[in-house]
């Protein structure tokens, strides 16, 4: 099938650009020369067997490795200021 001038100015209308005479030949030869080539790709045959991986769980289970609150007399011995085991800080909102 050839790309002709008609084709060009149908495609030219459906993108709504502008395709000044000037540039219409180099388009058309542009334009079949793509066609050409997927017409070379449509022509060849051929599969390809993809393997399908095994599927596996990468992610770990969640084990808890510390006890709750082990490590809260650490932290608040750090804390600059501290009250009823929490860590004192300076009003933000008024």
């Amino acid at each position: 099938m050839a790309f002709t001038e008609k084709d060009l100015d149908n495609l030219s209308q459906l993108a709504r650009i502008t395709v000044k005479p000037e540039e219409k030949q180099k388009m058309l030869h542009d334009m079949q020369s793509i066609l050409g080539y997927v017409s070379e790709i449509n022509a060849v045959s051929g599969s390809v067997e993809r393997e399908i991986p095994e599927l596996r769980n990468v992610f770990r289970d969640d084990i808890i490795t510390h006890e709750t609150g082990s490590n809260t007399k650490a932290v608040l011995a750090e804390a600059p200021a501290t009250e009823d085991n929490y860590v004192k800080v300076n009003q933000v909102f008024k």
